[in-house]
């Protein structure tokens, strides 16, 4: 079997396709709406959301700078989602807290001014 130049570059366009779609950031707003509270486990939020920036005990923190974008996931004793914040400085603007602190039955949202408004 002769392999061509076309052969050759069809097989290794199809190995960069390949590659490079495991590569996007699974980081996003409907990815992060997912997680469920008090079900999702570790190994769900890091299949939905990938892994994060760094740990620190019981939270995980996801930092995009360029996108100026925090997520933030804290685990219950038992592994499980108890708490995430969406923090979007620049995107849509928006500070999404499903619990305040001492507050177990809050979701709140609250819209980031911009110093420029």
């Amino acid at each position: 079997m002769r392999i061509t130049k076309w052969t050759t570059g069809v097989m290794l366009a199809a190995g960069i396709l390949l590659v490079s779609g495991g590569c996007a950031d699974k980081l996003t707003r409907s990815h992060f709406e997912m997680i469920e509270l008090n079900i999702s486990n570790t190994d769900d939020v890091a299949r939905t959301i990938g892994d994060p920036s760094y740990k620190l005990d019981d939270q995980w923190h996801y930092e995009r700078v360029d996108k100026h974008l925090n997520v933030i996931i804290n685990f219950s004793d038992q592994g499980v989602v108890a708490r995430k914040q969406w923090i979007d400085a620049r995107g849509d603007g928006v500070w999404e807290d499903t619990q305040q602190p001492g507050d177990t039955d809050t979701h709140e949202s609250t819209k980031i001014r911009s110093i420029n408004e």
